[in-house]
């Protein structure tokens, strides 16, 4: 087994382990949900649901939504993704939106679609009620005057 390790952001994301791997003969249509880490080295057509992490081998293809804890991009990703730290290595190529707190795009990599920083977006929110918060306390304030 193989041990990969994968630094995003000052942060370690453990690679080593792999609690299932998927070969590079498999052709899967459906969903694959795991509580675990996987490997993923055959071709998807369907939506993955980890609460841990996958690594999208060099020769997967996967056609449908990703939601992991973390995501390596190795091959091909059509969807959209939703996790912590993304990584798109240099042969890796992803078109679809993703959805993430840190991502590493690699030189040579592929990445066609639109990012959205997860927690840039919780700030805004959290800035948007508070901004509400005061107005409505202010508000409240004018109106017993």
């Amino acid at each position: 087994m193989a041990k990969n390790k994968l630094q995003v952001s000052n942060k370690r994301v453990n690679y080593e382990q792999i609690d299932t791997i998927v070969g590079s003969d498999i052709t899967f249509i459906g969903d694959l949900a795991s509580g675990g880490n996987v490997r993923y080295e055959g071709n998807l057509k369907g939506n993955v649901n980890l609460s841990g992490n996958i690594i999208v081998g060099r020769n997967a293809f996967i056609s449908g939504n990703i939601n992991a804890k973390n995501v390596h991009i190795i091959g091909t990703v059509e969807g959209i993704v939703t996790c912590e730290q993304l990584k798109i290595l240099s042969t890796g190529k992803l078109t679809g939106d993703v959805y993430v707190d840190n991502i590493i795009i690699d030189e040579g990599a592929i990445f066609i679609g639109g990012c959205k920083i997860k927690s840039t977006e919780l700030k805004e929110e959290e800035q948007l009620s508070e901004a509400l918060a005061g107005n409505e306390e202010e508000n409240i304030k004018q109106a017993q005057e």
